[in-house]
């Protein structure tokens, strides 16, 4: 049994979610692929245009993009 557990474990790749997107230093979202989450943050910026959205690497807290609207 414990031999089946093993074998049914997850590949990390489908259950990080590497880039986050922000507002004004909250988290918004996360997401698999960059380019998801600079559309995500494209959107959120026009919603809120005075705030600061920007697209984050969740691991290192680097930003990644700060879209234009």
């Amino acid at each position: 049994m414990a031999q089946n557990q093993q074998q049914r474990r997850p590949d990390a790749q489908f259950t990080t979610r590497p880039f986050e997107v922000r507002i004004d230093g909250a988290r918004h979202g996360a997401f698999v692929d960059v380019r998801d989450a600079i559309d995500a943050a494209k959107i959120v910026s026009r919603e809120h245009p005075h705030a600061l959205v920007g697209v984050f690497e969740a691991a290192t807290g680097q930003i990644v993009v700060e879209p234009d609207a």
